[in-house]
């Protein structure tokens, strides 16, 4: 029998990750203009499953609400990313969508919603953490899995990302705590990922 599609909606369109040719001028922009935070940046290839560099800004109290994606110069083709008949990497623009549902449930509902329909799931499920017991190394704290429309757009389902405190610009250790304990992970045994200091671009 085949599954119904699940009943939850999502909660809106939470983040999206734009492709730019300098950060520094898009931070520039971003944060001065815009009024946008910096949660964390990292450079291209510094984490070695994630060849692009990653800036991640907030404008609310959640990890982020934009990603900037830069590319070395040797960027060249990294299919991970994007379906390899969609053009060059380093083309500008749009890198990826984000959907974000509930709860885990919510989220494993739509996992094998996406399952059954014969999408493939191009990444995931990760969870985007340097600390945590499941964590892949990247940042955010969002448990996520990517898949394509058919245009090879790429779209991420999501849920659990951090919720941030703007005095010390880090992860707010009791959300975390509270977290590893709704997952069965004895909170003592784990800390947040350090915060990098400074809001500023």
């Amino acid at each position: 029998m085949t599954m119904p599609r699940p009943g939850h909606t999502f909660d809106g369109v939470q983040h999206v990750a734009l492709k730019v040719s300098n950060l520094e001028e898009s931070l520039r922009f971003y944060t001065g203009i815009l009024g946008f935070k910096v949660s964390e940046r990292y450079a291209p290839g510094e984490h070695p499953t994630m060849p692009v560099g990653l800036c991640f800004l907030r404008c609310t109290s959640l990890h982020h609400d934009l990603n900037l994606v830069s590319f070395p110069e040797e960027a060249g083709d990294l299919p991970s990313f994007r379906r390899k008949d969609q053009g060059p990497e380093a083309d500008l623009g749009y890198h990826h969508f984000a959907l974000k549902v509930p709860g885990r449930r919510e989220y494993e509902d739509w996992k094998a919603w996406i399952i059954e329909n014969g999408i493939e799931i191009v990444r995931g499920s990760v969870v985007h953490s340097p600390t945590h017991p499941e964590g892949d190394g990247t940042w955010g704290e969002n448990r996520a899995f990517y898949f394509c429309d058919p245009d090879g757009h790429r779209i991420e389902i999501f849920c659990e990302m951090a919720e941030m405190n703007d005095q010390t610009n880090g992860i707010e250790p009791e959300w975390f705590a509270n977290r590893l304990r709704q997952e069965g992970h004895d909170p003592s045994k784990y800390e947040p990922a350090p915060s990098q200091g400074s809001e500023s671009g």
